[in-house]
C-alpha cells in the first residue's frame, strides 16, 4: 500500500487545524491576506469564514490606526519573527469595540531559497490572566496605602498634642488670611472674566473680518494670526507661529520689506510696506502692510500688531486661577503645622499674588490689541439683538453715519443714512442672517446724517447661536471703503469714456475697409481682397472688445439697462451662428433648430452672450473641430449648451472663469482681457438665470446657460 493513502486532504488537514485551541492564522504578502485561519482565531476576531481571502485591514477595519497591520508588512519585507505578551488590542465583537490582550506572534516561513511564503500567525487570549494581574497589583497598592496610612495615623495622633496649643493662635491667623484669600479670589475672577471677555472679542472680530491681522512680540516673534492668514497661504496657525511666512513673500520684495520691518523693529516706530505673497493657489498676490507699535499699560514697547490689506486689483489695475486655588487650598491645610509651615505659605501666596499680576498684565495686552487693530484698519463694531431689534454700535460707526453717541437708535434712524437703493438688498440680508443663521458682506453708500459727507462703508456680520440653535446675537464689522470704492468708479467711467471715444474712429475705419473691399473684389486683386478681409475681421474683433469695456463700465456704475420683450431663441441662436461665418472660419458649427422657443429678456444682450461663448470655443479649440450647439427645454427654463473640443479648462481656473478681468494663463498666444464670460454672467444673472461650465483639461468645454420661461 503506497504511504500516499495515509496523507491527510486539506479538507481534512483543516478538520485537524480546528482541533488546536491555540488560535492560529496563516497571511500572505504584505498586505496579510487570510489564506486560512482556525475556528479558535476566528472566534477572537468575532467574524466567520468569509473573511478568508482578505486583508488583515478589510477583515478587521479596527486595527486601522493600531500597530499590527505595520508589523506584519515589517515581518514579511525583513523575514522576521515578532511577538508580544500582554499586547492590548482593540477588536470589534458583535458591533462593539473592546480592548482584550493577547501572546502573539508573527513568524516568517520561509523556503528553501529563504524566500518568505507566508506569515504563521498564532494568539492566544490571555484578557481574564491580565485583568486577574492588574486586579492583583491594585489590591497590593491599596493594601500598601491603608498599611502607610495607618502609620501616619499614628504619627498625627503622636504629634497632635504638641500641636494643640499652636493651633488655637495659628486659627486666628487663618481666619484673618482665609478673608484675605477670598477677597482677593473675588477681585482676581471678576478681573480674569473681563479681560478674557475682551480678549475673545479681539479674537471675535479679528476672524470675522478679511483684513489680514497678525500680533507679535517684543522681539519680533509672531504670537498670533488670524484666519485670513491661515487662508491665504495654506498653512495651519501652528505652522505659520513656527515657520512664519517671509519664505513666501517674491524674492524681488522680500528683502526690501524684511528690512523696513527690522529696521522699524530696532527704533520701536510704525512701518508700513507693499509687497507679493505666494498664495496656495500658487500666484502671488499684493498686500499693503501697516504696524503701529503695540505697548504695555507702562508705556513700554510690546511688540506691534499689524494689519494687511489685499491691494492685487489696484496694483493690477484660562489655568493659572485653577493652579492658585489648589495652591490656596493646600495652603489652608497646611497652617496645622508650624510657623515655618505658616511662613512658607506665606511666601507661596505672594509668589502667586506676583503671577496673577503678571497674568492681568498679560490679559490687558489683549484688551489694548483690540483697539488698536480697530483703529489701525478704519473700522468698528455693531451688533443687532434678534429678539428686541436692539441696535448697538461702536463710537465709530455712529461717527461715519452722523447718529447720536448717547442716546440709542434703531433700524429707521441707520436706513437714514443708507443709500434709498440699497434699503431692500440691506433689509434681505437681515432677514436672510436672522432666519437661515448665514454670514453677511455688503458694500453700499451712506451720507452723514450731520455733515452731509457721502462715504463708501463695507459691512460683515455673522449670527451667533445658544446651545438650542437658537440666534442670540447678529454682529460683525463696519468699514470705511471709501477711498477703494471711488478708485474702482474713477477707473470705471475712465473705461467707459475711452471705450466711448474709441468707437467713432473705429467706425469710421470699418467704412473704409468695406469700400476698400469692394473695389479690389471689383479689381479682381485677390491680395488686396485677403489683406482687407483680415483687416475687416480685426476690426471686429477691437469693436466686440471696445463694447465689452462700455458694458462693463455701464454694468459696474449701475447704467447698463436690460430691455426684456418677447423674442424667438432659436432664431437668435441661427443668426449669432450665421454672423460668425462672416468671417472665414476653420471650424464646423453644428446647430440642432429644433427647440422652436419664445422667451422673454433683452434680445441684443443674450445676442452678446451667445457670441462670446461661440468666440471662445472658436479661440479655444484647434482648427477643424466641431463645435456643437445645442437648445433644451427643462421644467419652466430653456438650456442652451456650446460645447467645443479645445485645450479645456482646470478645476481651478473654472471656479474662477467668471470674474471681472480673470483670464487662464496657459496659453498667452490667445488675445483677450477677461471682461466676456465676465459680463455674460451678469447678463444672465439679470434674466435671473444660471451660467457655468463643465470641462476637463485636454478634452474640450462646455458652457451652458439659462433663461426663465415664465
Amino acid at each position: 500500500m503506497s504511504h500516499h493513502n495515509y496523507l491527510l486532504s486539506n479538507e481534512q488537514l483543516l478538520q485537524v487545524f480546528n482541533l488546536t485551541h491555540t488560535a492560529t492564522a496563516i497571511h500572505v504578502t504584505e498586505d496579510a491576506i487570510i489564506q486560512e485561519a482556525n475556528d479558535a482565531m476566528l472566534r477572537i476576531w468575532g467574524k466567520d469564514r468569509s473573511v478568508i481571502g482578505k486583508s488583515l485591514e478589510e477583515a478587521l477595519p479596527e486595527l486601522k490606526g493600531q500597530p499590527f497591520i505595520d508589523m506584519f508588512k515589517t515581518v514579511w519585507r525583513e523575514g522576521l519573527t515578532i511577538s508580544g505578551k500582554d499586547t492590548a488590542a482593540n477588536l470589534e465583537i458583535e458591533g462593539e469595540i473592546s480592548t482584550f490582550y493577547f501572546d502573539f506572534e508573527y513568524k516568517a516561513v520561509k523556503d528553501e531559497s529563504g524566500q518568505v511564503i507566508c506569515i504563521l500567525h498564532t494568539a492566544i487570549d490571555v484578557t481574564e490572566r491580565f485583568l486577574k494581574k492588574e486586579a492583583e497589583e491594585r489590591a497590593a497598592e491599596k493594601e500598601m496605602a491603608l498599611q502607610r496610612e495607618q502609620e501616619l495615623n499614628e504619627e498625627l495622633a503622636a504629634t497632635n498634642e504638641e500641636l494643640l496649643a499652636t493651633n488655637e493662635e495659628l486659627q486666628v491667623a487663618q481666619d484673618k488670611l482665609s478673608s484675605l484669600n477670598n477677597d482677593l479670589e473675588e477681585r482676581v475672577l471678576k478681573r480674569v472674566r473681563e479681560l478674557s471677555e475682551s480678549e475673545e472679542r479681539f479674537r471675535t472680530m479679528a476672524e470675522g473680518t478679511d483684513i489680514f491681522i497678525a500680533v507679535g512680540d517684543e522681539t519680533g516673534n509672531a504670537i498670533y494670526f488670524n484666519k485670513p492668514w491661515v487662508e491665504l497661504t495654506g498653512r495651519s496657525m501652528d505652522d505659520l507661529l513656527e515657520f512664519g511666512w517671509a519664505d513666501l513673500i517674491h524674492p524681488d520684495d522680500r528683502e526690501r520689506y524684511v528690512g523696513i520691518y527690522l529696521s522699524a523693529l530696532a527704533k520701536k516706530t510704525p512701518f508700513t510696506g507693499e509687497f507679493r505673497i505666494l498664495s496656495k493657489e500658487g500666484n502671488y498676490r499684493w498686500l499693503l502692510a501697516n504696524g503701529p507699535p503695540r505697548l504695555h499699560p507702562d508705556g513700554t514697547f510690546a511688540g506691534y500688531i499689524s494689519s494687511c490689506i489685499d491691494i492685487t486689483d489696484r496694483k493690477k489695475h484660562q489655568e493659572e486661577l485653577q493652579e492658585l486655588n489648589e495652591e490656596m487650598a493646600a495652603a489652608n491645610e497646611e497652617l496645622a503645622a508650624t510657623n515655618e509651615e505658616l511662613a512658607a505659605t506665606n511666601q507661596e501666596l505672594a509668589q502667586t499674588h506676583s503671577d496673577l499680576v503678571a497674568y492681568i498684565k498679560k490679559l490687558s495686552d489683549s484688551e489694548e490689541k483690540l483697539l488698536q487693530a480697530i483703529e489701525t484698519g478704519k473700522m468698528g463694531t455693531w451688533s443687532i439683538n434678534p429678539e428686541t431689534m436692539k441696535i448697538t454700535m461702536s463710537a465709530f460707526v455712529r461717527d461715519l453715519l452722523g447718529l447720536s453717541m448717547e442716546r440709542s437708535v434703531n433700524i429707521d434712524e441707520v436706513m437714514k443714512a443708507v443709500d434709498n437703493d440699497y434699503h431692500q438688498m440691506l433689509l434681505n440680508a437681515l432677514d436672510n442672517a436672522l432666519k437661515n443663521h448665514v454670514s453677511s458682506d455688503t458694500e453700499y453708500p451712506i451720507t452723514n446724517l450731520i455733515t452731509g459727507e457721502e462715504k463708501w462703508v463695507k459691512a460683515t456680520g455673522k449670527v451667533f447661536l445658544d446651545q438650542q440653535g437658537n440666534p442670540t446675537e447678529y454682529s460683525g464689522m463696519f468699514m470705511d471703503i471709501t477711498e477703494r470704492k471711488l478708485d474702482e468708479l474713477r477707473k470705471n467711467d475712465f473705461i467707459g469714456m475711452v471705450s466711448h471715444e474709441l468707437k467713432t474712429p473705429l467706425t469710421a475705419i470699418n467704412g473704409f475697409v468695406q469700400v476698400l473691399q469692394r473695389k479690389a473684389k471689383n479689381a479682381d486683386d485677390d491680395y488686396s481682397t485677403n489683406a482687407l478681409d483680415k483687416a475687416y475681421i480685426q476690426v471686429r474683433k477691437m469693436t466686440a472688445m471696445i463694447n465689452g469695456f462700455l458694458n462693463v463700465s455701464r454694468l459696474e456704475s449701475g447704467k447698463l439697462l436690460v430691455d426684456k420683450r418677447p423674442f424667438r431663441l432659436d432664431q437668435l441662436l441661427q443668426e449669432t451662428i450665421d454672423e460668425s461665418f462672416i468671417s472665414p472660419s476653420t471650424h464646423e458649427i453644428n446647430f440642432d433648430s429644433s427647440c422652436e422657443v419664445t422667451v422673454n429678456g433683452d434680445r441684443d444682450k443674450i445676442g452678446n452672450v451667445i457670441s462670446n461663448l461661440l468666440s471662445n470655443a472658436h479661440k479655444y479649440s484647434a482648427n477643424g473641430t466641431n463645435i456643437e450647439v445645442n437648445c433644451e427645454i427643462t421644467d419652466n427654463e430653456v438650456i442652451v449648451s456650446v460645447r467645443d473640443e479645445g485645450i479645456g479648462i482646470s478645476e481651478h481656473d473654472a471656479k474662477k472663469l467668471f470674474e471681472r478681468y480673470y483670464r487662464v494663463e496657459t496659453n498667452h498666444t490667445i488675445s483677450g482681457f477677461g471682461i466676456g464670460l465676465y459680463l455674460s454672467a451678469e447678463i444672465i444673472e439679470r434674466h435671473n438665470g444660471r451660467i457655468w461650465v463643465e470641462s476637463e483639461t485636454g478634452k474640450g468645454s462646455v458652457f451652458y446657460f439659462t433663461l426663465p420661461l415664465s
